[in-house]
């Protein structure tokens, strides 16, 4: 451990904002495809929902993954609740593959203006969120099942319990949602650019308005 009790109190609050938001846009997204509500949601606010549901995620897979870094001293990290070594050897009995790309994606498909963003077919740009937030969730009842909840701020777990999907309080982890051939992962697609193959320097003549007879001599 190596912050006093009342820092890790304070982190513990903006954690669970994380998660709120984390689990709050995966059922908006649900909602988007398959639910009572499917095909409404406005294209601004679908994309919204997919670049803060990525970030979030993000934030949250370093919260758990991540070691104590001298470059970044501040940074919150799960190890911060746990004696050394304690905290690694709990996370792993997650199966986090579904992780493994969400940092690289989240940072040139969202934080950064990357020319990885062209050209990106479709599938590329799927997001399994309702795997991520699957693998997350998971991570984090292991989490509340062996931190000192002296450590946590007031009703954390009463309001992390009631923003997460009701699969995660059954009292056996369960792999879900399923994701395999049989019963695909839930996705959506971000944005594609304009493929840069079909761009071309315009003529004079197509910069034009079409009906002529609006141009001033």
């Amino acid at each position: 451990m190596r912050r006093p009790p009342i820092e890790l109190q304070g982190v513990s609050d903006a954690v669970l904002y994380e998660l709120q938001v984390l689990f709050g846009t995966a059922q908006a997204l649900r909602d988007e495809v398959q639910g009572p509500t499917q095909g409404t949601l406005p294209w601004p606010q679908k994309m919204a929902c997919i670049e803060a549901f990525a970030i979030h995620a993000r934030v949250l897979e370093a919260f758990l993954w991540d070691k104590p870094n001298k470059r970044h001293p501040d940074d919150a990290l799960a190890t911060d609740f746990f004696a050394d070594g304690e905290w690694e050897a709990i996370r792993g009995r997650v199966q986090r593959s579904e992780l493994d790309e969400l940092r690289d994606r989240a940072g040139h498909e969202i934080a950064h203006l990357s020319y990885k963003r062209v050209n990106k077919a479709e599938e590329a740009r799927r997001w399994k969120f309702d795997v991520i937030a699957g693998v997350i969730g998971n991570a984090f009842r292991l989490f509340l099942q062996n931190v000192d909840s002296d450590l946590l701020c007031d009703g954390f777990e009463q309001r992390l319990r009631a923003s997460w999907p009701e699969y995660l309080n059954f009292p056996i982890a369960m792999s879900f949602p399923p994701n395999s051939d049989a019963a695909p992962a839930i996705t959506v697609a971000s944005q594609s650019l304009q493929d840069v193959r079909l761009l071309h320097q315009a003529t004079f003549e197509e910069m034009l308005p079409t009906d002529r007879s609006t141009v001033g001599l």
